[in-house]
């Protein structure tokens, strides 16, 4: 039998409606495991314990909820929320209160889902690290910029987690903490209330711990009915293998992996065939810094005037510096080039109902002064497709190693399909 805090959250749903459980021994189970773990992981920026007892308590007694009515959940530290702090993660903004709840949390809060705090982000959700450890060794890296929100649902302190993703601040974490992480479409889920990084790209995410788990977080966040996973036979896939111009980066286990993966689902009866994208080469780097350095340098704006000094020298010769190195010829430039990269993946992807991808280059990297390479995943968060990462494998050091599946735009319910499939084909 699992402890409530080890439940996924459409897990813990059922278990409500069978009468084995309620929405107050769920909160409590998770804030029992937070008190145990907390120390060692370091992935809460504030907790509200009495706050979510009493909300808790309130849907046991019918007070409201829908189709997440119950379920424990945290919110990376540069979303808004009117009842906790949200400080971005920089001390400039320590104890700043928020008028109202970005829309994200408003909507889950509205479908019953129990914020139990917010959790840790790197600053302003760029590079520089905050004080999360990864759950399965403490000596390396979580991942960022989502560290908190990664690390608290591999850690199994609760079930969903909302992250942001402007380069790989979701897919990258989630991978790092062995778990499911989910980047939609961009522009379906509503940006309202988060801290924008750069507009380009900036996208809500959630981090889970099954498949099942994000068909639920997307009927929450569009405000949808549920909608059961229709998995379809491995034998019916078309899957493009896409080892992307950065393919030697990527660690040699990690290669291997992906290839083995490749031949199973061949083996199974999948058309798997390799595929490049036109236009996306060695530059596309470069093109990905013109834009967010551009946008990022100009939504800072206020604290480059007023607290230069306070920002971390990361950001300050990072993502700051690219933006203004780049003229705004140099921006339109890379946006136009942005567009036409975008329509010409359109095209490729129509052909597949998924490629299969790293994503990231190996295991959460040793140490704490680096949240790892992002390069596995700027290509789709710019080209804005939807992306989810299964924890499939392991790397030397037993640390956890994803897959990533790439859909076309739009296509986000067939991603869970065809993930629930290869999470069952290869998961064993």
């Amino acid at each position: 039998m699992k402890e409530a805090y080890e439940l996924t959250a459409t897990e813990g749903l059922k278990a409500i409606a069978a009468g084995k459980l309620t929405a107050e021994a769920w909160v409590a189970s998770c804030l029992e495991r937070i008190a145990k773990r907390e120390p060692a992981v370091l992935a809460w920026e504030h907790l509200d314990r009495d706050r979510a007892l009493a909300r808790a308590r309130e849907l046991d007694r019918g007070g409201g909820g829908g189709i997440a009515a119950g379920v424990p959940f945290g919110a990376k530290d540069i979303i808004d929320t009117a009842d906790m702090p949200t400080a971005y993660g920089t001390p400039i903004h320590t104890g700043h209160r928020p008028a109202r709840d970005a829309a994200c949390v408003a909507i889950s809060r509205a479908a019953g889902a129990v914020l139990l705090g917010k959790t840790v982000t790197t600053e302003f959700g760029h590079r520089f690290p905050g004080k999360t450890r990864n759950p399965f060794n403490p000596g390396h890296t979580p991942g960022g910029s989502s560290s908190g929100s990664a690390a608290a649902v591999g850690d199994r302190m609760i079930p969903l987690a909302y992250g942001t993703q402007t380069t790989g601040s979701v897919i990258r974490p989630a991978a790092f903490c062995g778990t499911v992480g989910y980047k939609p479409t961009f522009g379906d889920i509503n940006n309202n209330g988060v801290m924008p990084n750069s507009p380009s790209f900036d996208t809500i995410g959630a981090i889970v711990r099954s498949v099942e788990d994000l068909a639920l977080v997307r009927s929450v966040l569009l405000e949808e009915p549920p909608a059961a996973l229709k998995p379809p036979a491995v034998r019916e896939l078309r899957i493009g293998f896409f080892r992307s111009p950065f393919w030697e980066r990527a660690e040699s286990y990690t290669r291997s992996h992906l290839e083995e993966a490749a031949k199973s689902l061949s083996a199974m009866g999948a058309k798997v065939t390799d595929v490049e994208l036109p236009g996306v080469g060695a530059d596309f780097e470069k093109l990905f810094r013109t834009i967010s350095g551009f946008e990022f340098s100009r939504t800072v704006s206020w604290e480059r005037f007023n607290r230069l000094g306070q920002l971390s020298a990361v950001l300050r010769e990072g993502r700051m510096k690219d933006g203004l190195e780049a003229s705004y010829e140099d921006y339109r430039r890379a946006t136009r080039r942005l567009e036409q990269l975008r329509l010409q993946a359109d095209d490729v992807l129509e052909r597949y109902d998924a490629l299969i991808t790293a994503s990231a280059a190996g295991e959460p990297p040793a140490g704490l002064k680096s949240t790892g390479n992002a390069i596995f995943n700027s290509i789709w968060t710019a080209l804005g497709t939807p992306a989810v990462t299964l924890p499939l494998f392991k790397g030397p050091s037993g640390l956890p190693v994803g897959l990533q599946l790439i859909a076309g735009r739009f296509k986000d319910r067939r991603l869970f399909d065809i993930a629930e499939s290869v999470t069952k084909a290869l998961g064993s």
